[in-house]
């Protein structure tokens, strides 16, 4: 991959600057600036393809035909997705991007906010990117977080911006929470489901709303016998359902460890936070976080949240 995207990086400029650093000394992380030192020697890209950390980002840069633009004068402010942040997407998820060109320039360019703006200058607030669609800025002292997702390493200094390394992908809104569920794949059972239980109207509504949103194969992991009997009772259905909606918006960064969360089903889930980070909900890890809408947000359950009762 990195191969191909040298190529390309390399065709879009004769200058021995704007090129990838050399292969027999490979950086392995990003730093982010913490001291004044050299003027930095590469671009966006070339700083994307001197670390070994942003191979996925720098091939779907190739794939969007976004390379030439990220070369450019700027200065651009780049939230850069490392390969651990594309790992956490499901793949199929993934594939549906990558196969649409215009969703894909949508979901890049989302990350690209124009000026540059170092971490001390980013503001609570909303940053307008250069897809149209603004990002939100929200901070905890000195931690910066873009919609919710944390800043992982600031300050990367570029010759035509800078970037700030982050440990998720920032998904933007393609609808309201139903349209997400439609639209990506992976939620067909949970979809047909609020189908079934006549709360479409209802979570295409203003809201805003928080949704645990469960893969299609957390239901199938369920035991057919409780499938059956929470099929069979529309009222059971709708409760287990709303079990799974909080009113308000939160992103995963709002949820504190030990916060106790009401539900639109008036039935209570509690919040943990793991050592590494990782936010639970009722005890079940939160897969994809953030994942924006235009009336809340969604995070991604592989476990479906069964009430107490």
């Amino acid at each position: 991959m990195l191969a191909v995207v040298g190529l390309a990086a390399t065709a879009c400029s004769d200058d021995p600057a704007d090129v990838a650093p050399p292969t027999t000394t490979p950086q392995s992380t990003v730093a982010p600036t913490t001291t004044e030192g050299p003027p930095p020697e590469f671009d966006i890209v070339g700083t994307a393809l001197g670390a070994t950390v942003f191979s996925q980002l720098a091939g779907f840069v190739v794939d969007a035909g976004l390379v030439e633009t990220l070369r450019g004068p700027g200065p651009f402010t780049v939230f850069a997705p490392t390969d651990d942040a594309f790992a956490k997407i499901p793949a199929d998820i993934k594939h549906v991007i990558q196969d649409d060109p215009e969703l894909l320039v949508t979901v890049l360019t989302y990350h690209v906010v124009p000026g540059e703006i170092v971490a001390a200058d980013l503001q609570e607030g909303e940053l307008e990117t250069v897809a149209g669609i603004p990002l939100t800025i929200t901070r905890d002292g000195d931690d910066v977080y873009v919609n919710g997702n944390k800043v992982a390493a600031a300050d990367v200094q570029a010759t035509n911006g800078v970037v700030h390394v982050m440990g998720d992908v920032l998904v933007p809104p393609l609808g309201d929470v139903i349209d997400v569920a439609t639209t990506l794949p992976g939620f067909s059972t949970l979809a047909d489901l609020v189908t079934q239980a006549d709360l479409v109207d209802t979570l295409k509504g203003e809201g805003p709303f928080t949704v645990f949103a469960p893969l299609d194969a957390a239901f199938e992991a369920l035991p057919q016998a409780t499938l059956d009997a929470v099929l069979a009772d529309p009222e059971l259905l709708a409760t287990v359902l709303t079990y799974h909606v909080v009113p308000g918006k939160l992103s995963l960064s709002d949820m504190q460890d030990g916060d106790v969360l009401e539900t639109v089903a008036g039935i209570e889930l509690e919040v943990t936070k793991a050592d590494d980070g990782t936010t639970l909900v009722a005890g079940v890890p939160v897969a994809v976080g953030n994942v924006q809408a235009t009336n809340g947000v969604i995070h991604v359950l592989g476990e479906v949240l069964v009430p107490p009762s």
